[in-house]
């Protein structure tokens, strides 16, 4: 069984020391731009050099994520950061943007790239498509279940991460467009801003328990997983402590009692172990959204000025304590400051005691029966110190083999192909014997480089030399050695692209109902250069309302293991059928359309293209067109346009998804469609009360098609064709939003 990789979050550079401190094998860590955990503190240049080159020094390793979406005014600053990471030689690079994938290509072939779980990579095409352009390892969506997971590793030579704990999102990664349309601050940009942990009709429906694995991680080393991956960039160098020493013990074999509980008492909501077992609708924690601690007792008495129960674990002044109260959106927490027993103060009370603490002035109505959580504990602080300097102790130094070579006129100290060369007129030794040992002694002593001495090899021809004049030698040979070597690469070069200009934008319909062209004449038809229709849906049907060229299958973003076969039944269907033209959303679906030797197909707007990076990649894979993101703004679409005009579609009208989840709160008997969810197959759609549409702000921009989506929400036809002939005049529907368009996103 091979060795697997414990991968520890690093927020900081405390964090950072932190988890090598309890036995992480790697760490992961943002740079201050193109992190998906932007309000991180996250590193600074030297910062990197420097946790770099300590983690190499105790055989670690580093990864840096640059795990955001680059818009065209960003690419140069995005170059100056793969050139510095290239310069560092950190380990390798989690990557969302296919930008970073081609810049790596062409200037940096030996930066490692790691694929995001912002990718989105669920099923074995994914893996392979990936595997084929470059990538070394997948971060799996959070979503897959064990079997899922050995089923991507059995077929797919490639590196597998997991995530094993810390929290998760409603939707998935990648997939999430609720921050951008709710704020402009976009989650695929590193600012999410948690809108499903927030109140909606008086419950949370969104707000997902905390991952956590347990010794399930022993099953993932089994069957192959590379590494498991503790989610926490924003969270303590406590945290990251505690967290990292739990499974490193599971997976060393060592006793966890009171492991996880020192957990819940820095950080943690409830826990749940999401689909690893199968499809489990308990992961959603409706009540509360703030993390909950360890349960330590319930309410028995509560006073003008204080509360009484019975605590089932050690507390002491100053622990935080947060009550959960009915009504309010997070447990209420305030921090202990007067403990008493028996009307006695004490410092701490052991399990077992009673206890009767005083509460802030500003606490809410309490009640016995509520329950009390210990959110901060002294005493787990003090169970995991950290220090930089015993770290240091244990780099590993660097064998060094030097040869000492030594006559009449010179001394020539070798090593590494550097050599020390020192002319002189040396006399005779009158004491050979002590010359040779002065010599090895001056040779050994290589203090705080990163080098031990290996072997010596001694050649003199019986001259004298000061060991003033060794130690000099030796202090030059050192400074060569570790030496950085001048950095060169060539600079970005302007792109360009040959792709003609639009003088005459056409439609393109997205549909998931034929029934919506039941009301559209053949004058309307005509007008409509492409008709997309869901793969799911009656394309028998569609062939009798639009000619066969005009028709194009699209296939939905979420194509998991278990439903991909299916999805291949249905394009062969369509092959069968006439139609040779699909849309694909998702890196897998890639890889089927190579399989299936389709020539014909475009890039949906989750397979991202916000810079020209990105959309040459695409179109490089075989894309003939690629669909601008709906989150971008009307600057940065415009550039766009400038350089691929007859390769792009703008949609202009559509209700875009801000969730896509597999995520639900087991209320099976009361799961339907709303005015804002679509469910199909268990699989949530949230939708805004607006639409997105931005046809009367868009009229100056030329692309190849305007794209109008009918998709999910249900429409009539009439609905339909008075939408499409709006929009032809360049006019927005009542109710409808920009979104980012004229503002931007951050």
């Amino acid at each position: 069984m091979k060795e697997i990789e414990l991968l520890s979050p690093a927020g900081s550079f405390d964090c950072a020391i932190s988890a090598f401190s309890y036995g992480a094998d790697a760490i992961y860590l943002g740079l201050n731009n193109f992190s998906a955990r932007a309000d991180a503190l996250n590193f600074t240049s030297d910062e990197l050099k420097e946790i770099t080159k300590l983690a190499h020094g105790l055989n670690k390793k580093v990864y840096v994520a640059i795990n955001t979406l680059i818009q065209n005014s960003e690419t140069q600053e995005l170059f100056d950061k793969l050139a510095l990471i290239d310069r560092i030689h950190t380990d390798g690079i989690i990557i969302q943007d296919f930008a970073v994938v081609n810049l790596i290509k062409k200037y940096f072939p030996n930066i490692v790239m790691h694929a995001s779980t912002q990718m989105a990579v669920h099923n074995i095409e994914g893996a392979k498509f990936l595997k084929e352009i470059g990538f070394k390892r997948i971060v799996l969506a959070r979503e897959l279940s064990f079997t899922e997971i050995e089923e991507i590793i059995k077929n797919c030579d490639i590196e597998v991460e997991v995530f094993i704990h810390g929290a998760l999102c409603y939707s998935y990664s990648g997939l999430c467009m609720y921050s951008s349309f709710k704020s402009g601050e976009s989650a695929n940009r590193g600012k999410c801003t948690y809108p499903c942990r927030k109140i909606y009709n008086s419950t949370h429906p969104y707000s997902m328990k905390d991952l956590c694995l347990n010794d399930y991680v022993l099953k993932l080393k089994e069957i192959g997983v590379s590494s498991l991956k503790i989610e926490g960039r924003k969270k303590t160098p406590l945290y990251v402590a505690a967290t990292t020493d739990y499974y490193r013990k599971i997976l060393d074999g060592k006793d966890t009692t009171g492991c996880l509980d020192n957990i819940k008492r820095i950080f943690a909501r409830p826990y749940t172990d999401l689909h690893f077992n199968g499809k489990n609708k308990n992961v959603i924690d409706k009540d509360f959204s703030g993390p909950r601690g360890l349960f330590i007792g319930t309410i028995e008495k509560v006073n003008r000025h204080s509360i009484t129960f019975t605590t089932k674990y050690p507390i002491e002044k100053h622990d935080g304590i947060a009550i959960e109260i009915e009504g309010i959106e997070r447990p209420f927490g305030f921090a202990v400051e007067k403990i008493l027993q028996n009307g006695k103060p004490t410092f701490t009370a052991s399990k077992g005691d009673k206890v009767e603490i005083t509460i802030p002035d500003n606490t809410p109505q309490l009640k016995t029966g509520l329950k009390v959580y210990c959110t901060s504990s002294q005493m787990v602080k003090s169970l995991y110190p950290f220090k930089k300097t015993l770290l240091e102790k244990q780099i590993q130094k660097i064998p060094l083999d030097i040869s000492f070579y030594m006559d009449s006129s010179k001394i020539e100290v070798s090593s590494n192909n550097i050599t020390i060369s020192e002319n002189g007129n040396f006399e005779k030794s009158t004491n050979p014997e002590k010359m040779e040992q002065g010599a090895k002694e001056a040779f050994s002593k290589l203090g705080d480089s990163p080098f031990v001495l290996n072997k010596f090899d001694y050649n003199n021809k019986g001259f004298f030399a000061p060991i003033s004049l060794l130690n000099n030698i030796r202090r030059n040979l050192i400074e060569q050695l570790t030496k950085t070597p001048e950095y060169k690469i060539s600079n970005l070069l302007p792109f360009t692209a040959n792709y003609p200009k639009v003088s005459n934008t056409r439609y393109v319909l997205k549909i998931d109902n034929p029934e919506y062209l039941s009301e559209f004449s053949p004058n309307d038809i005509n007008e409509i250069s492409e008709l997309m229709i869901d793969i799911n849906s009656d394309i028998i049907k569609i062939r009798k309302i639009v000619p066969l060229e005009k028709i194009r299958c699209y296939i939905p973003p979420i194509q998991r293991v278990k439903e991909i076969s299916k999805t291949k039944e249905k394009i062969n269907h369509c092959l069968q059928n006439g139609i040779k033209k699909f849309c694909v959303s998702n890196i897998g679906m890639i890889k089927v359309m190579q399989d299936f030797k389709i020539d014909d197909w475009i890039a949906d707007y989750y397979l991202y293209t916000l810079n020209n990076y990105s959309t040459d990649f695409l179109l490089s894979c075989g894309a003939k067109r690629i669909t601008l993101s709906p989150e971008d703004s009307k600057t940065n679409i415009q550039s766009l346009i400038n350089n691929f005009a007859s390769k792009i579609d703008l949609i202009v009208y559509s209700d875009i998804p801000l969730f896509i989840a597999d995520n639900c709160n087991g209320d099976c008997k009361n799961c339907h469609d709303t005015s804002n969810t679509i469910i199909r197959n268990c699989r949530h759609y949230v939708f805004s009360d607006k639409h997105y549409c931005i046809a009367d702000k868009s009229k100056d921009l030329l692309p190849l098609h305007y794209r109008l989506d009918f998709c999910y929400k249900k429409y009539t036809p009439k609905e339909v064709l008075k939408i499409f002939q709006e929009i032809k005049n360049c006019k927005c529907p009542p109710n409808s939003v920009y979104s980012n368009f004229l503002n931007g996103f951050k």
